[in-house]
């Protein structure tokens, strides 16, 4: 997506520098813990790989656990937290 695309009211300029559509790869250095929306809790162990897919207002994350593929959206406010407090890198 073409940032000049982005309208001022959907898109959050935050900590992880990335513009809507925008994929990166991060990884897990301390155990995540977080609800998506109304479900279970989910947690992210350490030295886990991520990949990144930036929407308007929130992170979609996607790993793999025990061989199977998983992956959740969560807020920009959650997500940058985790940046902030170093439980989770961005690499590229």
């Amino acid at each position: 997506m073409n940032a000049a695309n982005i309208s001022p009211i959907d898109y959050t300029a935050d900590q992880d520098g990335m513009i809507p559509g925008e994929r990166a790869r991060a990884r897990v250095r301390t155990r995540l813990e977080f609800r998506a929306g109304d479900g279970p809790l989910i947690a992210i162990e350490p030295d886990y790989a991520i990949e990144l897919e930036r929407a308007e207002q929130s992170m979609v994350m996607s790993w793999q656990e025990d061989g199977q593929p998983m992956n959740a959206a969560i807020p920009l406010v959650e997500f940058n937290e985790f940046i902030g407090t170093g439980k989770l890198i961005i690499e590229a």
